[in-house]
This record gives C-alpha cells, sequence and structure tokens, in this order.
C-alpha cells in the first residue's frame, strides 16, 4: 500500500517544479528569524526541478519551513514531504505535523493568500492529497494521528472542482 501510494504520488506531481517558489532553504532562513546565513547559501544551489531529488535530511531538518513558503514552494515540496513521512516514517514528528497543520490552513485560504489549494493543485494532485490523508488516517502508524487527516480530508470534499 505504502509503495502504490508512493508511485501515485510520484506519477501526480511528475513534471512540478520550484519556478517561482520558496526554496526550503529560504523558507527555513526565515523561520530562524533570519540568523543563519547559511541558509541562503544552501538556496542558491537548492533542487528546483525534481521534488524527489530533495534529501530527505533537509526535508526532516527545517520542519517549520513549511511555513514560510508560498504557494509555488509548497507544490513542490508538498510531494516531496508526503514521499518522505511514507519512506522513512515521522522520525522525531515535527515534520508531519507541521506540514498537516499547514495542509488543514491552505485549504482554507482564501483567494487573496497567494495562490490558494484550490487553484493551485489539480485534480490529480488533489487526489495525491486525499490518498496520503486516508493512509495516515486509517493505515498508517497510531503516532501519525487520526483526526487531522480525517478534518483535511472533510475540507478538501467541500472545495470547489479542480481547474
Amino acid at each position: 500500500m505504502r509503495d502504490w501510494l508512493i508511485r501515485y504520488i510520484e506519477h501526480a506531481f511528475a513534471g512540478v517544479t520550484l519556478g517561482d517558489g520558496t526554496t526550503l532553504y529560504e523558507a527555513a532562513f526565515h523561520a530562524d528569524y533570519g540568523f543563519d546565513e547559511r541558509e541562503l547559501l544552501l538556496s542558491e544551489n537548492a533542487e528546483r526541478f525534481d521534488w524527489r531529488r530533495v534529501p530527505f535530511d533537509d526535508l526532516f531538518s527545517r520542519n517549520d519551513a513549511i511555513f514560510f513558503m508560498n504557494s509555488c514552494g509548497k507544490r513542490f515540496y508538498s510531494p516531496a514531504i508526503m514521499r518522505a513521512v511514507l519512506t522513512d516514517g515521522m522520525r522525531d514528528g515535527m515534520m508531519y505535523d507541521a506540514f498537516m497543520f499547514d495542509l488543514a490552513g491552505f485549504v482554507h485560504a482564501k483567494k487573496h493568500d497567494d495562490i490558494p489549494f484550490t487553484t493551485l493543485y489539480n485534480t490529480n494532485q488533489r487526489a495525491a492529497f486525499v490518498r496520503f490523508c486516508k493512509f495516515a488516517a486509517f493505515n498508517a502508524p497510531q503516532e501519525f494521528g487520526r483526526d487531522d487527516p480525517l478534518k483535511i480530508l472533510d475540507r478538501i470534499r467541500k472545495l470547489e472542482p479542480a481547474p
């Protein structure tokens, strides 16, 4: 099931690039209130074309960066985060928790907030989020928790159809 879901995510987000998105490292720089200049140096050489190449260790060690990304950054890094969690599990649990918290809010973002979830993700990408949340709620170990994924599923179901 896990391997199937990883392949589904990879297919749904195939060809997604960072474009004008905030890099993981730039977002981490802002999350740290601009104290760690090394993050900006890492940002210069950050992966921008294939989210599957983003190192898991970089994702897990910058768990609060998701809050400081613009919509295009979230579109690029979300499949990488889902894949990392499905592959490596929770680790310290912080990245998964931050991702789910951010996703719950992002699903309800208003039209004036950068590019909203409703127009950023196509039907297949939304379906990848739905399947990830269903996996987290019903098939994943208990540490994933059930409430947050179920709330996100409910919110996605209430959205207008994807473009």
